[in-house]
């Protein structure tokens, strides 16, 4: 389908105020969209439902689902530009950066105090940040903004969507959460972070280290009983946009009458690199210290049951299928207001100030497409 008729659907519903997601999974030039028929929020009651899943970070609410029956599917290719402006000009909302470093390294200490204190290894801790943009008032502006975040990330999850009951969020995620095809199932840790310097040699600190570990062995212990044969690879680094990370892949095939997918999404979300460990007792420092709502940031999105020939004239719903990703380097916009979120993992060997520093050059990743 020529990508023209699939972007003007995204003129036309934005402009209707009916709801929409596009997208594009890593390494691919297939935009795929779905476009809502009417503007009912609905949302997945044990995500066994089809279509498209935006979820939050806290699990005690709903996820949001554009259902498949009530959607057209449309989907078309995209050749990447590079045309991303170096020097993008933005205003800040929030007070001056020395406010919101102090307000973050204070938060930040008393995480590493609470992992001295033994109650836990890691705890994964945020923040938000305002910019003051153009008012996105068309289909065409936001589509301008989709096609930055296309050319700067190939092989991250590149996604728009809206809601009229929730609002406009785009964003660009390296992490998978997991996909399941029939029983094929993949997932990986992602973990430690450091700021892309090219021709620059990669050294990793044990910090960084221990993070990735840490990942990594939540991710074994959770699946050995549901995935017999568990690959893992070794670390590698992993370049997503002005950033690297370590990254270990992880598969093998999945026992799906033990575990699932609404049994997998349990287990694994939020995951360590997005909370912490212990699960539970992190969860709890997040919301009782970060003093905001992370809302959709850190939760998941992407297809479930669903096969790849949906987007064809036969629709096929598949029942055992799932990709779903993390919602990091993500921006929620409200008129001229882009609120950027980013955290990183703290550990005992956490330093406040190199926290903070993580936090800027991840906003700067979304800052470059706001121009």
């Amino acid at each position: 389908m020529d990508l023209d008729i699939l972007f003007n659907k995204v003129d036309k519903h934005y402009a209707g105020q009916l709801p929409f997601v596009i997208y594009r999974k890593p390494g691919k030039e297939i935009i795929r969209g779905l476009f809502q028929k009417d503007n009912k929020l609905h949302v997945s009651s044990n995500y066994k439902e089809s279509g498209f899943v935006f979820a939050p970070f806290d699990t005690d609410l709903n996820a949001i689902l554009l259902p498949i029956e009530k959607c057209e599917l449309l989907s078309g290719f995209y050749l990447q530009k590079n045309e991303i402006p170096e020097n993008p000009k933005f205003s800040k909302l929030t007070p001056e950066n020395k406010d919101l470093k102090d307000t973050h390294v204070e938060l930040i200490q008393k995480g590493i105090d609470f992992v001295l204190n033994g109650d836990l290894k890691k705890v994964v801790l945020s923040r938000k940040e305002e910019v003051k943009i153009k008012e996105l008032t068309t289909g065409d502006s936001i589509i301008n903004l989709f096609k930055k975040l296309l050319d700067k990330h190939p092989s991250a999850f590149v996604y728009c969507w809206y809601h009229p009951s929730v609002g406009l969020w785009l964003g660009a995620t390296p992490e998978s959460l997991f996909s399941l095809e029939k029983k094929t199932f993949r997932t990986m840790a992602l973990a430690g972070t450091q700021k892309y310097t090219e021709d620059a040699q990669v050294i990793w600190s044990d910090k960084e280290k221990e993070e990735q570990t840490l990942v990594t062995q939540f991710l074994e212990n959770t699946l050995e009983k549901i995935v017999p044969i568990l690959m893992i690879s070794k670390p590698t680094t992993f370049k997503a946009g002005n950033v690297i990370h370590l990254k270990t892949d992880i598969g093998g095939t999945i026992n799906t009458r033990l575990c699932d997918i609404p049994c997998l999404i349990k287990r694994l979300h939020p995951t360590p690199a997005v909370c912490g460990l212990p699960k539970d007792t992190a969860t709890q420092f997040i919301k009782s210290h970060e003093n905001y709502d992370r809302e959709f940031y850190t939760g998941f999105l992407g297809e479930i049951n669903l096969n790849e020939k949906v987007f064809e004239d036969t629709p096929i719903v598949d029942v055992s299928s799932a990709d779903l990703y993390v919602n990091l380097r993500c921006m929620k916009i409200n008129t001229d207001v882009a609120t950027l979120f980013v955290g990183g993992g703290v550990t005992k060997d956490s330093k406040p100030n190199d926290e903070w520093e993580e936090t800027v050059f991840k906003a700067d990743t979304m800052m470059q497409i706001l121009s």
